[in-house]
């Protein structure tokens, strides 16, 4: 891969459209300098590969109708490790359904996925830089190859104090999810899940688990 190619991730829960989708890119927009750096099947893998700096992208193509981790939460998901990663949201529905989310969750466009030309102009777009057409104007500039990574939240210092770790258990958390619940997505135990919590209570100087939800989910509206 040249070093110089713009990097893109795939995640779609559908092997199928995974699949073509990959080829598509490889075979349309290798002239273009855009190049796929992996495809994966689940949110989780995605940001696990956005986490690792050795495999972090310049941006994602997110289905937003995943079943396990939908593509919402993936791009919040991902937006929290980096500001320089873009995220580009597909849907094979409606795109009224889905575009005010799409947008809140940190997307700089929402495209139909039966929309070769529209992806197609959005993809030459981003890897020259522009802002996509029909985007949200949310485009976060820069190359991912920098490793700049931040927390786009509102808040106090101590935020920063907290881990990946304990901000993933309370973004699954105002999600609405029981601890045993966050527990089975993140693959750890439901005790070490309310570990996580209380150490988020310490850290945010709040009294309780409703405190702490409710000053998260303000801070995650405000970032």
């Amino acid at each position: 891969m040249d070093a110089h190619d713009w990097r893109l991730g795939l995640v779609d829960d559908d092997a199928l459209t995974l699949a073509a989708l990959s080829s598509l890119v490889r075979s349309k927009f290798a002239d273009d300098g855009i190049s796929v750096a992996w495809s994966v099947r689940s949110g989780d893998e995605a940001v696990d590969m956005c986490f690792d700096r050795s495999t972090r992208p310049d941006a994602v193509v997110v289905d937003m109708g995943m079943d396990d981790v939908d593509g919402a939460m993936t791009m919040r998901r991902i937006r929290r490790l980096s500001t320089r990663i873009m995220l580009l949201a597909m849907t094979s529905h409606s795109l009224t359904r889905y575009r005010e989310l799409a947008r809140s969750s940190g997307a700089a466009v929402l495209l139909d996925k039966a929309d070769f030309s529209g992806l197609a102009c959005c993809l030459r777009d981003c890897a020259a830089g522009k802002q996509p057409r029909n985007g949200f104007g949310t485009v976060m500039r820069g190359s991912a190859s920098t490793g700049e990574q931040a927390a786009p939240l509102s808040g106090s210092r101590t935020v920063r104090s907290l881990s990946a770790r304990e901000m993933e258990v309370m973004d699954w958390t105002i999600e609405g999810l029981t601890a045993k619940e966050v527990a089975a997505k993140m693959a750890i135990s439901e005790p070490t899940v309310k570990t996580h919590i209380r150490h988020v209570i310490i850290k945010l100087r709040v009294r309780n688990k409703l405190q702490a939800i409710r000053l998260w989910s303000e801070m995650r509206r405000g970032g």
